[in-house]
């Protein structure tokens, strides 16, 4: 027995380590690349662009500021001069004493020049002047060696870190490290905990509107697409940023200053590697014990802390050049530095400690251009943004079927992160719980604004039943949440969100089978697959497609060459969209074989003595990893089949835009090259081409059920629905029976189609189209399943795949046929319409 438990261990350590090796080669096949349509080019940052950035002086004494250009960490100061890093020792007595070049050239390997700096801890990041990261360590860790610059890092897979078209305007950016240096992390309970063996580099950047603040882990795939929310839910605006040992520092036009300790580890989202909770308890190790680094760290995390204003009288001043300095071991091993004036009129800086009530000046050269100088003395509130809050509603589904009597509201959802309310009504009563969203692990490299710009954004969450919360409430009411409720209060991510700007889908990790779903205004809340698919947010290749350098208008006057550039480009963006959808579908293989990695290591060390282990950290690995890379793999597949579907009706749109190019490129006559009256750039703008109607109002046909009778005819309205905002995607939606289920009718291939037309009416030649039918209510009930099912011959299952019809319309009849396996084809809708 003994040998087969050992046998079991030796396995399951093979997995894991199969899964982790193999991870490490998945990102660079997961990420689509740079492109015009995600982001911009990456920015090219020219000499100077931060004038009176040295505001420690030129070749200063020391650096007691840190800005753009001037920096320092626990050993040295570091200036930039002619785009190459200088260095000098803060220790006087240890070399180099006077400034000198850093590292013989001042340069990263293979950087023609270094637009900014920053620092921390035993490390110095260099900007080069093309937008990329560059890291230089001093301590050895086991993920590097001493005295090392790196160009790529991140994990699964390292690359190079570049300035994306968020972050290329930013206000200001810092690199905040934890490591041996600062030693420890306290949790909100007070308990300490042991950084480890590990270092946690975050590199925090403040955006244009001074509300953002996106970040970059090097222990995460290498990009910005991750966010802090800033002080008071987003709103407060900040002029500039500062970081140290993962701690942020902001300040704003008028001097508020506020003041968080948050990183990716810290926040909870990390259960790979760390175990949280939100049930108080305290600790009885300290954080110089190692082992306290495998304790629950508690959660939620650190929010904004105020800091006190500093005083200000005579000539006293601040400036926007702010400094945070760790100092020692913990949270609170911080100073705070702010540029400034004293009431005299002396340059220099105010100074506390982060948990600290008092402000004192230090004297020092510091010289400060006249926009750094902030308005303070009257000390009035900065201004302040919109709230980046969203409100949801909606409901909870299972099997497919809406939950009756019940309604939910989540009032206040930020997409960035954050806690949010979770309100739930019942005849007429009202209950407040509270949701604690915590990002998601993701081992891919993604779009850079997640869940607004097409892929959801995922979550773990954890429900909160505050005291008192059922204090008001009827015993009936009382009753119906803590059956549904009570046994998962702040049971570790217990649910799972995937969140847009524009809807929320919420599930119970243990139940598969139910959901909830919410909205904002703009869309309805009534959940079906298909239509979540169909309305994951527009991408920039849509607008893309309707590019001025691609398309031809009545302003456009055409020659060959200009029809011959245009077909070039194109073509160009034709394939650029077939390598998209081959990359994407490699990301649905890729993350099967992830999945295939992990999840037999999972189950192993479930079923083996190593569920108990925990030093390396399998227990902790194996917690939420099956949670982890199934949710990761369900986004994928979501998000890739909506972005293959978009890209594929694009796709026909362009071959017919090129089609169309070549033909009136050929023309011979003297008459200059038009387009002809059968081309359009969208497949609603071909219906109208073709003659198709809009509306059409007819009957639904199933079998009566009796073999000998004629089929029922439901009453049906069937009504041309443009599904994307550009209209590069259209569709039909067939209404039976005046009831919430209704079809959505994909025609295939249409622009080909009719544009091969070349003009013709309905009547002179029949329009035929093939399409896909998909059920899409949700609200589907067993009658109307049974009547669906027997008109398209075939079981209806909402949300599966689509079932293969033709249309057909002569000028007044419109018909759809649907595909029958062993019969041809039957007639499941036939009505009138006319085109508009």
């Amino acid at each position: 027995m003994n040998k087969i438990i050992y046998t079991k261990c030796k396995l399951a350590v093979l997995l894991v380590i199969i899964f982790l090796i193999n991870s490490c080669a998945l990102s660079k096949a997961l990420y689509l690349g740079k492109d015009r349509y995600t982001q911009r080019d990456v920015p090219h940052i020219a000499g100077g662009r931060y004038t009176g950035e040295d505001i420690n002086g030129v070749f200063p004494e020391a650096v007691y500021i840190k800005t753009r250009t001037q920096t320092f960490n626990v050993y040295h100061y570091y200036i930039l001069h002619d785009g190459r890093i200088w260095y000098k020792n803060i220790d006087g007595e240890k070399e180099p004493k006077a400034w000198t070049i850093f590292e013989k050239t001042g340069l990263p390997p293979k950087t023609a020049a270094v637009a900014e700096i920053s620092a921390d801890a035993d490390e110095i990041i260099a900007l080069s002047n093309e937008g990329v990261f560059y890291r230089y360590c001093f301590d050895k860790t086991i993920a590097h060696k001493s005295n090392v610059w790196l160009a790529a890092y991140g994990w699964p897979g390292k690359e190079q870190l570049v300035l994306d078209g968020r972050t290329a305007n930013n206000r200001s950016w810092a690199v905040g490290k934890r490591n041996s240096h600062v030693l420890y992390y306290e949790d909100p309970f007070g308990n300490q905990h042991h950084n480890g063996t590990m270092e946690i580099v975050t590199l925090y950047a403040l955006l244009e509107d001074g509300q953002e603040i996106c970040y970059a882990d090097t222990g995460l795939p290498l990009d910005f697409s991750r966010n802090f929310i800033g002080p008071e839910r987003g709103a407060f605006k900040a002029a500039s940023l500062a970081a140290s040992a993962s701690t942020m520092f902001v300040i704003n036009d008028d001097g508020e200053m506020y003041t968080r300790l948050a990183d990716f580890d810290t926040a909870g989202c990390d259960p790979m590697w760390f175990k949280y909770t939100y049930i108080p308890y305290t600790s009885n190790l300290s954080g110089t014990d190692y082992f306290s680094n495998l304790n629950e760290w508690g959660l939620p995390s650190e929010d904004w802390r105020v800091q006190p204003r500093i005083p200000l009288a005579g000539k006293a001043a601040v400036t926007r050049c702010i400094t945070i300095v760790q100092n020692g071991q913990g949270n609170g091993a911080r100073e705070l530095r702010v540029a400034g004036l004293n009431a005299a009129g002396t340059a220099g800086y105010w100074s506390k400690p982060i948990f600290g009530d008092t402000w004192d000046f230090i004297a020092a050269p510091l010289f400060f251009p006249n926009d750094t100088i902030l308005k303070t003395a009257a000390h009035g509130a900065g201004e302040r943004g919109a709230s980046l809050d969203t409100k949801y509603t909606g409901y909870h589904w299972n099997g497919g079927k809406e939950e009756s009597g019940w309604k939910y509201e989540i009032p206040n959802f930020n997409l960035l992160e954050g806690d949010c309310d979770f309100r739930i009504t019942w005849r007429g009563e009202t209950c407040t719980l509270k949701l604690h969203p915590v990002e998601m692990w993701t081992y891919l490299k993604r779009d850079y604004l997640p869940g607004r710009t097409g892929a959801p954004k995922i979550f773990f969450v954890t429900l909160e039943i505050p005291d008192r919360a059922f204090a008001p409430l009827t015993e009936d009411f009382t009753w119906q949440l803590t059956k549904k409720f009570a046994q998962n209060n702040r049971k570790l991510f217990r649910y799972t969100i995937a969140a847009s700007n524009r809807y929320i889908l919420m599930r119970d990790i243990s139940d598969t089978e139910s959901l909830w779903f919410l909205t904002d205004v703009s869309l309805s809340n009534n959940y079906t697959e298909f239509q979540f698919i169909l309305h994951i947010e527009n991408y920039p290749e849509v607008r893309h497609y309707y590019a001025p350098e691609l398309t031809v208008d009545a302003e456009t006057s055409l020659t060959p060459e200009i029809l011959a550039e245009k077909i070039t480009l194109n073509r160009q963006f034709r394939n650029e969209l077939k390598y998209k959808i081959r990359t994407l579908k490699w990301e649905q293989l890729t993350a099967f074989k992830f999945n295939f990695g992990y999840i037999p290591a999972h189950y192993i060390t479930k079923i083996t003595p190593l569920g108990l282990v925990d030093v390396p950290k399998i227990r902790t690995v194996t917690s939420f990893g099956e949670t982890l890379v199934l949710a990761n793999s369900a986004s994928i597949n979501a998000v890739s089949n909506a972005r293959i579907w978009l890209y594929e009706k694009l796709l026909a749109l362009l071959e017919t835009r090129i089609r169309c190019y070549n033909d009136i490129s050929k023309n011979n006559t003297d008459a200059p090259p038009v387009l002809p009256p059968w081309y359009a750039g969208t497949i609603s703008a071909y219906w109208d081409r073709a003659g198709l109607p809009h509306t059409v109002s007819g009957a639904f046909f199933t079998a009566s059920g009796n073999p000998a009778a004629p089929p029922l005819q439901i009453p049906a309205v069937l009504s041309l629905s443009p599904v994307q905002p550009e209209h590069a995607v259209t569709g039909w939606n067939l209404s039976i029976g005046g009831s919430d289920t209704f079809i959505f009718i994909d025609p295939r291939n249409v622009p080909k189609t009719i544009y091969a037309r070349r003009g013709k009416t309905p009547a002179e030649s029949k329009v035929k189209i093939n399409g896909t039918l998909y059920v899409t209510a949700g609200t589907t009930t067993p009658l109307e399943q049974y009547i669906i099912s027997n008109s398209i011959g075939q079981p209806v299952r909402p949300n599966s795949t689509g079932i293969d019809i033709s249309i057909t319309y002569d000028g007044e009849l419109f018909e759809i046929h649907a595909a029958q396996p062993r019969h041809g084809s039957t007639l499941i809708f036939r009505g009138k319409g006319t085109a508009r």
